[in-house]
């Protein structure tokens, strides 16, 4: 499970996915009622996941949720975050009534447990944001960005990956209403956190350019957003998971 989580966080998915799915066999071991197995399902189901393999991380997430359902209870903090998880997959793949209705389940659980201001809220927040992004429920997710933004500048730091993930949704947020002057430095910043923090070959860098890439095309600025893509591209080859 170690191993396989630097490689995840490196994003060196294909080399995590083989460990998770031998931490997966060790795991299976200690019965249906282990929190561990359930652990286990849901980072291989998110590196199945990264990789766009969904069909295959459906049932992984699925089951990580009956288990800790059934051990754990349903106002756990790990349930929150199985749910979390499950929502995510379904708006990667466009069911999003499924992604909201498992997002505010887990909004409810970490509310209740830790507050409307700590950093486990913000981030169940900011997916259900991003979810009412896309199903044109633009005011809501705003004010949740904002929100999930400012906890997380407040609890993390400036210059963390969790701020530039707030700030790259809000900047697509801001895009998608012909918002442009106040997408732009939002999107700068995010790609210059991620950078930073994760270094210049990593996936989630190459996510944010090609963000970047398609908010320069929208804007007619074609050789920036050429110069954005090639960047992206060149990462992509280096890490070999395009596709994530």
């Amino acid at each position: 499970m170690a191993a396989g989580g630097m490689a995840f966080r490196t994003g060196e998915y294909a080399a995590a996915e083989r460990m998770f799915k031998m931490a997966l066999k060790q795991a299976e071991k200690f019965g249906e009622q282990d929190p561990k197995l359930a652990h286990t399902l849901n980072n291989l189901a998110l590196v199945c996941c990264s990789q766009g393999k969904h069909d295959e991380a459906e049932p992984l997430y699925r089951r990580a949720v009956a288990i800790d359902e059934a051990v754990l209870g349903p106002d756990d903090p790990d349930l929150a975050t199985d749910l979390s998880n499950l929502a995510a997959h379904f708006h990667r793949i466009g069911r999003y009534d499924e992604a909201e209705q498992f997002y505010k389940r887990a909004l409810t659980i970490v509310e209740r447990r830790f507050g409307k201001e700590d950093i486990e809220t913000a981030r169940v927040m900011s997916g259900l944001a991003v979810v009412y992004c896309d199903n044109g429920q633009f005011h809501e997710a705003e004010r949740l960005l904002l929100k999930a933004l400012d906890i997380r500048e407040r609890t993390l730091g400036s210059k963390h990956v969790e701020v530039a993930e707030s700030l790259n949704n809000l900047a697509s947020l801001y895009c998608k209403n012909n918002r442009c002057a106040e997408a732009e430095p939002l999107y700068e910043r995010s790609i210059g956190i991620i950078g930073f923090t994760l270094g210049p070959d990593h996936p989630e860098l190459a996510t944010a350019l090609e963000n970047y890439a398609d908010f320069l095309r929208k804007n007619n600025r074609t050789a920036e957003a050429d110069e954005a893509d090639s960047r992206a591209e060149k990462i992509w080859k280096k890490v070999g998971n395009h596709g994530y």
